[in-house]
């Protein structure tokens, strides 16, 4: 665990997702690609954890469907903050055609590999910066 000295020179990832096994994989494969990782259940304790994390959030990792607040809804949310944030849904069956229908935002599809996502996250980092 970075410290928070360290924490503030690493990309941060806000990752999002209702299924804590996926939000906790997501979060080491991450973590152990060298990012620091905020992480949270749903959009409504997205934007807290957003709301309350003192630097710059670098891009956002979220779940299409969940409870309370979705992960789109979160995006538009987040934009408002900061229009440049780059976003990544993670989708799974029931939302593939949503999202086919989105071009506005790039996705994976679960079940995905770790090192899809790893790729995925780098090349949307390295377009932000």
């Amino acid at each position: 665990m970075p410290t928070t000295e360290e924490a503030r020179k690493l990309p941060t990832v806000l990752v999002v997702d209702d299924e804590p096994p996926l939000r906790t994989l997501m979060r080491l494969v991450l973590e152990e690609e060298g990012f620091h990782v905020l992480t949270a259940e749903n959009g409504r304790d997205a934007l807290r954890v957003s709301g309350s994390h003192p630097g710059e959030i670098d891009l956002l990792v979220s779940d299409v469907m969940m409870p309370g607040m979705d992960g789109p809804t979160l995006a538009e949310e987040l934009l408002q903050e900061d229009p440049n944030l780059p976003v990544l849904f993670v989708t799974g069956s029931s939302d593939r055609l949503m999202m086919h229908n989105n071009e506005r935002f790039p996705y994976i599809e679960k079940p995905f590999n770790s090192g899809n996502l790893v790729l995925t996250v780098r090349k949307m980092l390295n377009r932000r910066h």
